[in-house]
């Protein structure tokens, strides 16, 4: 099924459904409602005997708002109804993020860049686990898990001696 809008002419959308070819439609509904599911106007119900497209003028805003679908339901010849929406005004942005409807654009003027000699050496004196290809003394703490990892764990109440060598290295960063 595709839905059309054709011209908006005093607060009315022409709009022209085409229905799936062979499809008999006993009867059809078109409106356009917003993302919070109330009408933006009163749906029109189109004739019976629709076989192929019909054109219909569905009263509406100038603008729909982002997340606004055309609603058309159809109704079978016998009474069942099938409804279908077609997507109007796409969201964008963040708001089309929080519904997951598209990525954020990211921009980054940052460049990367490896750490200098200094850097490196300052972050092994702090934390000598972290540094990459640090020499690992006996008694720092590193041999198992640092010291302040060690306490940190201990406050929750887990013994660092009694975690698991997986569990140890990847706490280690190795």
């Amino acid at each position: 099924m595709q839905v059309e809008l054709l011209a908006w002419r005093d607060s009315r959308w022409r709009v022209r459904v085409s229905l799936p070819p062979g499809s008999l439609a006993g009867g059809l509904t078109v409106g356009f409602v917003g993302e919070d599911g109330v009408a933006l106007g009163p749906a029109v119900v189109a004739p019976e005997g629709c076989t192929t497209s019909v054109e219909v003028e569905v009263r509406g805003p100038c603008r729909f708002p982002p997340g606004a679908v055309a609603r058309v339901v159809v109704h079978g010849a016998g009474g069942e109804a099938t409804t279908h929406e077609s997507v109007l005004a796409l969201r964008a942005g963040l708001h089309a993020w929080l519904k997951a409807d598209s990525r954020l654009p990211l921009v980054s003027r940052a460049e990367l860049r490896a750490f200098t000699a200094a850097e490196s050496r300052k972050l092994a004196d702090r934390w000598c686990w972290a540094g990459r290809g640090a020499v690992v003394e006996p008694g720092c703490g590193c041999e198992g898990v640092p010291d302040d990892l060690r306490s940190m764990l201990s406050e929750f109440g887990v013994d660092a001696d009694e975690l698991s060598e997986e569990v140890a290295a990847s706490l280690r960063g190795r």
